[in-house]
């Protein structure tokens, strides 16, 4: 993936915005390690460390070369923008993030020890007062450290879009064809692929899954691939997009990808990014 010396960030907002969502992509897109603080705060029978213990531990990550941490814990606010480089701030409405932690309850998540299994009262009153009690504080550490790079988001779309263009277009990726052109879908015999379709190797998706690729360039079945990702095809209700490489340099408008990948790509709502 590509280098854009970010080496330790931090990936900020109110709960519900999707900060673990979005950091788990970060991750999924730049290699770097990746640290949920729910997960060292809380334990699974949903009783919490310390706080003498937590800060020792948060002590330990930020001192180290490379980092993605994700949570809010406006008392530490300081501290982690004071060791990082760049922070990304999900500045999200409170609908928004109302919305977002109704969504994800009976969910199981990475970000936590535990699944949510009813609305939290407790948590939807923070939420509501985001924007009184923590979003000031972040915008007076952002003003006092102006040597952070900070970018700020105001929608999934605006977050999503700026991931994919900043990190995945352009990249080299190799790959294996698991679908070659011809074949017939593994679970829906009357889906034949035109193209050749597989992963790209040791690259995860948001599904938790290496991450699937459309192979243009190619007219005959292959088992592998080397090529650079031109376009992603960004699922609007999925938890993984797809990728579109090119191995021979041929250049492809929006319409004909979208029509090449229409055959399995009909069935979903989203969108081409490039």
């Amino acid at each position: 993936m590509k280098d854009l010396n970010m080496r330790r960030i931090l990936v900020l907002g109110c709960s519900g915005s999707g900060k673990s969502t979005f950091a788990r992509k970060l991750h999924n897109a730049t290699g770097l390690p990746l640290y949920h603080l729910d997960n060292i705060w809380w334990r699974p029978d949903r009783t919490h460390i310390t706080r003498e213990e937590f800060d020792a531990r948060l002590e330990e990550i930020v001192s180290r070369d490379s980092w993605i941490i994700d949570g809010d814990y406006s008392r530490t606010y300081e501290k982690r923008i004071a060791a990082c480089d760049t922070v990304i701030f999900l500045d999200f409405g409170e609908e928004i993030c109302l919305k977002g932690i109704a969504e994800r309850i009976g969910k199981k998540r990475a970000d936590i020890p535990w699944t949510e299994n009813r609305p939290d009262p407790e948590l939807e009153e923070l939420v509501r007062k985001y924007g009184k009690d923590n979003k000031p504080k972040l915008l007076e550490l952002f003003e006092r450290y102006q040597e952070k790079r900070v970018i700020t988001f105001c929608s999934r779309r605006e977050a999503d879009h700026w991931l994919i263009k900043t990190f995945i277009i352009g990249s080299t990726v190799k790959g294996t064809v698991d679908r070659p052109l011809g074949s017939a879908h593994p679970e829906h015999p009357d889906i034949i692929y035109p193209v050749n379709y597989g992963y790209a190797d040791g690259i995860m998706a948001g599904d938790g899954e290496e991450q699937d690729v459309y192979v243009l360039g190619v007219d005959k079945p292959v088992g592998t691939f080397e090529g650079r990702v031109i376009a992603v095809y960004h699922r609007f209700r999925d938890a993984e997009d797809k990728w579109i490489v090119t191995t021979d340099g041929t250049y492809y408008s929006d319409d004909g990808i979208l029509e090449t990948i229409r055959f399995q790509e009909q069935y979903f709502e989203g969108e081409l990014v490039r």
